[in-house]
């Protein structure tokens, strides 16, 4: 009888250590990747508008220039050095328009209005960047870039002289086709649609699984593991569960918090993306570090509940 206790004890631990480690990942999600201030902790302690800033630099010279030749090569000595002054010319405007304190308030505005959706508080996107001030922007930079080209230049590059400045600012402006104003909602509709329903499915299918059937399988747990050794060994039993739960998942954060780690788990090569991999791993620490302190609570109940279990146990 005892060994069947211990079998079926032991089957309920493996159940409540799982529900338990996912539990806390949860948690762990919803007090960072969840909340508003981590998003704006992340954006400023690690200089994403000065990176995005930086990748934008390197890929609008690119645009620009397939913008103007068709994306075919330019072999003529004299037009490629037109093309060339034109590039430079539209590339710094737009880069000196697009500073890196406004990309910070986009990326805030965007990154609230993503997480202020997850957490179930509106049920689309709302947010919209408007670039309108920036168009004007953008037309002026251009308009001071080419006071610096003589009047051959000018008349080389756009056929006007320097009086007809303005006109070509305005003219190099419109044919860039910059909208006024981005609307979230349809940008992720049309680069994938259905994914705002999908991830709020996700979200509520978890939060039923590790927020309410969590509690459930604690409770149950408890006193299954009272009634079977009776309140003194059960407590220890249930404590040694609690502590080694919060355990295991506090290694394991540790453990994921290398990006080596994440790379060999799941494939993934974090050198292909823009950002320095030396800062994800610092991002990656940083989120990890956040969901700490669930698991020491975990620890330190499960601990105490042990030394309870093991008073009440010597006191029979």
């Amino acid at each position: 009888m005892k060994a069947f206790k211990i079998i079926i004890l032991a089957l309920l631990t493996c159940v409540f250590i799982a529900y338990g480690i996912g539990f806390m990942a949860y948690q762990g999600l919803n007090s960072t990747v969840m909340t508003q201030q981590y998003h704006r902790s992340v954006v400023r302690e690690y200089g994403i508008p000065r990176l995005v800033h930086g990748e934008l630099s390197q890929m609008i010279p690119e645009v620009v220039r397939d913008g103007l030749t068709g994306g075919n090569p330019v072999t003529d000595p004299a037009q490629r050095a037109a093309v060339d002054g034109q590039v430079e010319l539209i590339s710094n405007a737009i880069t000196d328009a697009l500073d890196e304190s406004w990309i910070e308030e986009q990326v805030v505005l965007v990154t609230d209005d993503v997480v202020t959706l997850l957490r179930g508080e509106r049920n689309t996107l709302t947010a919209v960047v408007d670039i309108s001030g920036k168009l004007g922007e953008i037309e002026q930079n251009i308009a001071i870039g080419l006071e610096t080209f003589s009047d051959a230049e000018l008349m080389a590059m756009f056929g006007a002289p320097r009086a007809y400045i303005p006109a070509i600012a305005e003219q190099i402006v419109g044919q860039l086709g910059l909208p006024e104003s981005l609307v979230l909602s349809d940008l992720v509709d049309d680069m994938a649609p259905g994914t705002i329903g999908m991830i709020q499915g996700y979200l509520g299918t978890l939060n039923m699984t590790f927020g309410i059937l969590f509690w459930v399988v604690f409770i149950v747990f408890l006193v299954l593991c009272m009634l079977f050794w009776r309140v003194g060994a059960g407590l220890q039993w249930f404590g040694i569960s609690t502590a080694l739960t919060g355990g295991i998942f506090l290694i394991s954060t540790m453990y994921l918090s290398k990006l080596s780690a994440i790379e060999n788990l799941s494939g993934a090569d974090f050198e292909a993306l823009p950002v320095p991999s030396s800062t994800v791993e610092s991002i990656v620490s940083f989120t990890f570090s956040k969901m700490n302190q669930m698991p020491i609570i975990f620890i330190v109940g499960g601990f105490v509940l042990f030394v309870v279990g093991l008073l009440l146990y010597r006191k029979r």
